[in-house]
């Protein structure tokens, strides 16, 4: 069943709609990607994987360099070394809206650095994970994409998360797949039949769906000391655990705030 389209967000200056996209004609995918292996007992920690990093020495970092190449038009810099990018026009893929504004832009790791992690780069070294990180010679890797899409994002995976566009999902499902192909990155068995049954709508000409959001798991309001409170509100009034304006009504029971 083909999806209703929602009305569209009012844009902030520097972004307009797109001509339509060409079409994509899904590639049939028969290699599979290495079973999941027991979840690691590092934590993901992004400090461990260096970026932006400038790899040639030409004074453009990692970042510089997609925007430059992703740019339909060149782009010109805020300095004469060409270090900074300061306007060019990119068509962001998951929305399908042109940016001419750099700065509403994030540059987006396609399979996300927290789920390489969980996927098997647990057990890499820095430098594996610094050439990850900033894989320029891969096109789908690297994506330049409205900052607002990259957020809600986040490091989802197929299964929970595809971009609004519909015209680029069958497309960054292949991506998504060749990505950990090619790093050699493990696929469970949900995830690889999520990919399956996506493409198997790809190449019957139908658009996959949006999978349905999950609520997040609220977080706890920290307990306070014994006799003591938590969080003094000097300024405005107690409200749960929290303060809020002293004009604001609270809706919540009392808690360690005072």
């Amino acid at each position: 069943m083909a999806e209703s389209t929602p009305p569209a967000d009012p844009e902030p200056p520097g972004i307009s709609p797109t001509p339509p996209r060409p079409r994509f004609d899904p590639p049939a995918i028969a290699e599979p990607a290495p079973a999941s292996p027991e979840p690691s007992a590092e934590a993901y920690d992004r400090d461990t994987w260096p970026h932006w990093v400038d790899a040639d020495g030409d004074c453009q970092d990692t970042r510089t360099e997609v925007l430059v190449a992703e740019s339909e038009i060149t782009v010109s810099f805020t300095d004469a070394r060409s270090c900074k990018v300061a306007t060019g026009r990119w068509r962001c893929p998951y929305t399908d809206r042109t940016v001419t504004d750099p700065r509403l832009l994030d540059v987006d790791h396609l399979v996300p650095l927290a789920h390489a992690h969980k996927a098997g780069a647990a057990a890499w070294d820095r430098a594996r994970r610094q050439a990850y990180a900033n894989d320029l010679e891969d096109p789908d890797h690297l994506v330049a994409v409205l900052a607002r899409a990259n957020r809600s994002k986040g490091a989802r995976t197929i299964e929970t998360w595809l971009p609004e566009e519909p015209g680029f999902r069958c497309e960054y499902i292949s991506a998504w797949h060749r990505t950990k192909q090619r790093w050699g990155l493990t696929e469970s068995a949900s995830e690889r039949a999520a990919i399956d049954a996506a493409m198997t709508r790809c190449r019957a000409n139908e658009v996959p769906d949006r999978p349905t959001a999950t609520p997040a798991e609220p977080t706890p309001e920290p307990a306070g000391p014994p006799g003591g409170c938590c969080r003094v509100c000097k300024t405005g009034k107690a409200c749960g655990n929290g303060c809020i304006a002293a004009e604001k009504t609270c809706h919540k029971p009392a808690g360690c705030a005072c």
